[in-house]
């Protein structure tokens, strides 16, 4: 039975009639749909519309899209389609073009969900219920990661950095969050709705842990006008590390214990680092340099002296980010952005960069990027929730 115009009550006339197809787990349903004309009373850029069509339009259930793009975000496009194909009736196999397409709508939504940028990341206007003091912090590592580029029909673009980032509160789940930073243009709210999932109270301080690289460095002094920002201290020792292997290489005939003096002038600069001494840790470097002249083997004396140039320049371009890191260690707190580095290989590596040959470009990779971080945190279901309310929650 057709239904008549809602405004004026008459009837409308039909212009044709056919069957669409619905997708769901179970199969493909062919549902009747007739094509009808704008009443006259209507101001419609269209003379005619299938109410089927309008209610169904992505031609595919909730759940059957909320699978793709949940499989599509944790393994390649056409091990999705072989995954469906498997274990779901479907009267014809899916092409891993159009698992993309419905990953990239997904990822289109969730963009739009976001909103707009924000000048800086404010925490919650009210305290927690019960609560004098705000909770204690939350600590977000931050890391850069590359991705093999594709340009059009160009396959040997480079590469392109991706920033990745987690977040841990005192209590509660971590999270984590990705972006291609040369193409995102809201980093701060886009951390912002991962801080406000997890909680962010008002007066919680936040602690920035990352490498004290450019990139990493620029971006996260603009997310938070009021946190903590700490190097790394994982990425000081392992350079130091580096250097005392070198040292034991070093050899001269005059001075017999040249490598043993350089080598307890780096524990030095150790100790001096790990209470914050960045002054002197950065002055020790460039005196350290002197010892080299003494050795026979030049070639490797080379390579330590630019190593510990690179060392000194480091610590002083990351001056501010260094603190004290025994008393940080010593109540409990993180000063390793170990976790990051998790965070990267199971965000970035495992689908995008390990045993894959495939090319990304930065719109691809990012939106890629945004379902796989969502069905990482669990939240992907609570987004289609959301989005559709008739969805049943996991069982």
């Amino acid at each position: 039975m057709i239904k008549p115009c809602l405004a004026c009550a008459l009837p409308r006339s039909v212009k044709s009639a056919s069957n669409i197809v619905l997708r769901t787990l179970f199969g493909s349903l062919k549902i009747p749909s007739q094509r009808l004309y704008h009443c006259r009373c209507a101001c419609a850029k269209r003379s005619s519309f299938s109410p089927i069509a309008a209610l169904f339009p992505e031609r595919s259930t909730p759940e059957l899209v909320y699978l793709q793009t949940k499989w599509a975000s944790l393994m390649s496009y056409g091990l999705t389609c072989d995954l469906l194909a498997d274990i779901l009736p479907l009267e014809h196999r899916l092409s891993p073009r159009s698992v993309r397409r419905q990953l990239h709508r997904v990822a289109n939504c969730l963009e739009a969900d976001l909103g707009d940028e924000i000048g800086m990341i404010n925490t919650q206007s009210s305290m927690p219920d019960g609560k004098d003091r705000p909770p204690a912090p939350m600590t977000v590592g931050l890391d850069g990661g590359y991705v093999h580029a594709r340009e059009g029909s160009n396959r040997k673009a480079g590469w392109f950095e991706v920033m990745v980032g987690k977040s841990v509160p005192d209590k509660g789940d971590a999270k984590c969050f990705a972006m291609v930073q040369s193409l995102d243009t809201r980093p701060r709210r886009r951390l912002g709705a991962v801080l406000d999932a997890q909680g962010l109270a008002r007066g919680q301080s936040i602690h920035f842990v990352s490498d004290g690289g450019d990139t990493v460095r620029n971006l996260q002094l603009h997310l938070h006008g009021e946190a903590e920002h700490w190097l790394d201290w994982f990425h000081i020792t392992m350079r130091i590390t580096v250097m005392r292997q070198m040292a034991k290489s070093i050899v001269s005939i005059d001075t017999t214990d040249l490598s043993d003096r350089i080598d307890r002038d780096l524990a030095r600069i150790k100790w001096l680092l790990w209470h914050g001494n960045h002054v002197d840790g950065a002055e020790a470097a460039d005196l350290l340099t002197w010892y080299l002249e003494l050795a026979d083997n030049k070639e490797v004396a080379a390579k330590l002296e630019k190593a510990l140039c690179e060392f000194s320049v480091y610590i002083r371009r990351n001056a501010d980010f260094i603190t004290n890191y025994g008393d940080k260690w010593r109540n409990g707190e993180r000063i390793s952005s170990g976790f990051t580095e998790s965070a990267v290989n199971q965000v970035l590596s495992r689908r995008m960069v390990k045993k894959q040959q495939m090319r990304w470009t930065k719109v691809g990779a990012h939106l890629l990027l945004q379902t796989r971080t969502q069905t990482l945190n669990g939240d992907l279901r609570r987004c289609f929730q959301r989005w559709y309310p008739d969805m049943k929650s996991a069982a």
